[in-house]
């Protein structure tokens, strides 16, 4: 483990986004490169701690596991809480030495999940590094009411990288030379003893390419990807809410080496709906009627999903009473069914006719059952 948090490295927060950490990563990798700063000796320390924390960060799956581990107390090279395997990492109760080489396979499914953190280091550091599965891609897309309720197909535009056409992804220039990196041997990645661990982690001086680019391709500038916006068509299943994510397989970043594409993860927000409110499977609207259809009671014509439906309001209704209609609501792709709520609004005339002004005082000189309650 490094001495310093990874986050830290980054100098992203532990809740930054995929992306987020991504860029952080291409901004501080090209700012602390030692080819920038002659060599200095700092920089390649600190080019070194940004490769281990990206390495990490960079992948979900690692990320999560780094960040157990982090709640859990690991820190500085020991582990605040697993005083049950002092042990097996040597070093008793203050920790195991620094520069001891430890064995992932000997810690069990710990270690197996030490191993898919930091890497096993050697051939199968290499191999890993050749082959790498693509990662995830986060976006969000926004869709309308209606195909919220009945499901459908939606364009979206997805930011994706592809391999750079302009140099076949080798991130050389057409006339550039390429050579296998000394300092890996060609492996895209070095051993370093941290905290006890052997870890391996992608070469500073090709950027985990095993090769040495002398001239970078001026489309891709060494990357040996571009990203463009892909248009993709998603299916919407029915009655899919506000905030949900639908998990797309194989549509994400593609993978290295013959690895499988990650998944595409896309958040849906549902634009609202100018006469309906949803609460779950539940649909809310309401309906205007006049005080004299509130206190006699009378039928008026409602909107729902599936039409027009009339809809009887019985006497005495109150403001903002709730009148259900069973089986109106929406309906899931699982074929669950919601209500429709209809709200009542009783409307009160702003302008009387004489006529209409002496029956409402009559009415209200009229005793009605509720003053005679004690």
């Amino acid at each position: 483990m490094a001495d310093s948090d990874y986050y830290e490295a980054l100098a992203v927060s532990p809740d930054a986004s995929q992306e987020e950490i991504r860029k952080a990563y291409r901004r501080l990798a090209k700012k602390y490169h030692p080819d920038r700063h002659g060599g200095s000796k700092s920089a390649e320390e600190k080019f070194k701690k940004i490769a281990d924390a990206y390495g990490v960060l960079g992948d979900p799956k690692k990320r999560k596991q780094y960040d157990q581990l982090r709640q859990a107390g690991m820190r500085g090279g020991r582990f605040e809480g697993f005083e049950g395997w002092e042990g097996v990492f040597g070093g008793g109760k203050a920790g195991w030495q620094s520069g001891q080489d430890i064995r992932f396979e000997n810690l069990g499914g710990l270690g197996e999940m030490f191993s898919n953190i930091f890497g096993a280091g050697g051939r199968a550091g290499a191999s890993q590094a050749a082959r790498r599965g693509g990662r995830d891609i986060s976006s969000a897309i926004t869709i309308p009411f209606e195909t919220a309720v009945r499901g459908g197909s939606v364009e979206v535009k997805v930011p994706r990288e592809k391999g750079c056409p302009a140099c076949g992804g080798s991130g050389a220039a057409r006339d550039s030379k390429v050579e296998t990196c000394p300092q890996c041997g060609g492996s895209g990645q070095i051993l370093s003893g941290q905290g006890g661990f052997s870890v391996a982690r992608p070469c500073p001086a090709c950027f985990g390419r095993g090769k040495i680019i002398q001239k970078p391709c001026p489309n891709c500038r060494g990357a040996g990807v571009v990203t463009e916006a892909t248009r993709i068509e998603v299916h919407i299943p029915q009655g899919v809410q506000d905030g949900q994510k639908l998990r797309l397989s194989g549509l994400g970043e593609p993978g290295r080496g013959g690895a499988g594409a990650g998944d595409l993860l896309l958040e849906v927000r549902v634009e609202s709906h100018p006469d309906f409110e949803r609460k779950g499977r539940d649909i809310y609207s309401e309906a205007n009627v006049d005080m004299i259809d509130a206190a006699l009671g009378a039928e008026v014509d409602v909107q729902t999903l599936q039409g027009p439906v009339t809809v009887k309001v019985p006497p005495g209704s109150q403001p903002g009473q709730k009148l259900r209609l069973r089986g109106h609501g929406l309906q899931t792709s699982d074929g669950r069914k919601g209500d429709h709520y209809v709200r009542l609004k009783v409307s009160v005339p702003e302008r009387l006719t004489p006529e209409q002004k002496k029956l409402l005082e009559r009415l209200r000189r009229t005793p009605t059952a509720s003053t005679h309650k004690t």
